[in-house]
């Protein structure tokens, strides 16, 4: 099966590379195009897909086409080609509901949320399919992702809370652990900022690991580490201050932010 990908930014190369190196795909299965084909040509130096001339192009030659375009751009460019009825679209673009790209496309479509960790073959990647979507095609796409972590098929209700624990989590985690190191840093001057930087990541690794292979519950590993009347206990107590209104007002704002998307995006 040959695959598709349109839109060669962050998405569109990390998706190239995590297919690749998870070796469920051989790259000469891949056909690519951007706008910038120098960009193009880069990223076959290390893997040798072929190089379409046009979106056009790139789905009359792949059965399964990813769309990795800006969500404002997503209905323009696929109102644009003529795609047969066959080929299974799938769009990474938030706010682009599956009705919108039934509207622009007579075929199978699905809705892809990545995340940024796949490109070392972790994390989940989210998805919904339209009910065009014949049980082969729904087989191979899952099959396409999970190599490359979990997949994670979840509804259109649950996509936008799912992508902020998802594909918005290693930037929101990371800004976390810069912000606890500066604080150790701000107490401990003596203590640099690459080593307090250095340990939190081994730290956020091993719990992660403790984790996953001792199938704990956050509840469990923090019984775990909080003996009563300790330094854990106390300090969950300070974060649980803050915290939690942190997170509602996160999710608030994800919420807006996607209602207003959804608004630009119906008026393209």
């Amino acid at each position: 099966m040959n695959i598709g990908i349109i839109g060669l930014g962050s998405i569109g190369q990390m998706l190239v590379a995590a297919f690749c190196k998870s070796a469920a795909v051989d790259p000469r299965q891949l056909v690519v195009f951007n706008r910038t084909r120098e960009k193009a040509e880069r990223l076959r130096a290390d893997y040798p897909a072929a190089i379409a001339d046009s979106a056009q192009e790139v789905c009359q030659q792949a059965e399964l086409v990813f769309v990795c375009t800006k969500p404002l751009d997503m209905l323009p460019l696929l109102r644009e080609l003529a795609i047969p009825d066959q080929t299974h679209v799938v769009s990474v673009a938030a706010g682009v509901s599956i009705a919108d790209l039934e509207r622009v496309h007579a075929g199978p479509v699905s809705k892809l949320i990545p995340t940024v960790t796949s490109q070392e073959l972790r994390g989940v990647s989210l998805y919904t399919c339209s009910q065009r979507v014949t049980p082969q095609q729904r087989e191979a796409f899952l099959r396409l992702l999970s190599s490359i972590g979990v997949a994670q098929e979840v509804s259109e209700q649950e996509i936008e809370t799912a992508t902020i624990l998802t594909s918005s989590a290693p930037g929101l985690i990371a800004g976390i652990l810069e912000s606890f190191a500066q604080a150790a840093v701000r107490r401990t001057p003596e203590l640099s900022i690459d080593l307090a930087r250095r340990m939190l990541v081994e730290t956020m690794l091993g719990t992660a690991m403790l984790l996953q292979k001792e199938q704990l519950g956050f509840d469990q590993l923090i019984e775990r580490v909080a003996t009563k009347g300790g330094i854990t206990e106390e300090g969950l107590r300070v974060l649980d201050k803050t915290l939690p209104s942190s997170f509602d007002e996160l999710f608030a704002m994800t919420e807006s932010k996607h209602a207003a998307l959804k608004q630009w995006i119906q008026q393209r």
